[in-house]
């Protein structure tokens, strides 16, 4: 049995030799992962060298709570990592959007003035010099 758990222990490993490239929960699940695994084997070392049920309930009861408790603190763990990549994306998605530049509209009101100084500086002009008055 301990060596069909092979499917379940090997990544539990590979998890734990990825290090900081995985998140704490995964790699303390698959600690309680490969705890577990290890009491099951150890377990059966024991009983295949002793007689009776008392040297084998000890690792085994051991073991299980130890796999029990990292199991416990990788799902509150996790539990801190969703919370906190929830967070994150609201933060993201509460941004503003990015404001749409005014320069068309400023260049259109610059154009508008400059239009209408133009105008207002021929009829000055007109009107001083008098051209079309014959």
């Amino acid at each position: 049995m301990t060596a069909a758990g092979s499917a379940w222990y090997v990544p539990a490993y590979i998890a734990l030799r990825a290090g900081a490239d995985r998140p704490p929960s995964h790699r303390t699940a698959a600690t309680a992962c490969l705890t577990g695994w290890a009491t099951v084997g150890g377990s059966a070392l024991v009983l295949f060298l002793t007689e009776g049920w008392w040297p084998v309930a000890v690792p085994l009861t051991a073991g299980a709570a130890t796999t029990t408790a990292l199991r416990l603190r990788a799902a509150i763990l996790r539990r801190r990592e969703s919370k906190e990549a929830a967070r994150d994306w609201a933060e993201l998605r509460a941004a503003p959007p990015v404001p749409i530049p005014r320069r068309p509209r400023a260049l259109l009101v610059t154009a508008l003035c400059m239009a209408a100084a133009m105008t207002t500086g021929v009829a000055a002009l007109v009107t001083a010099y008098g051209v079309g008055a014959d």
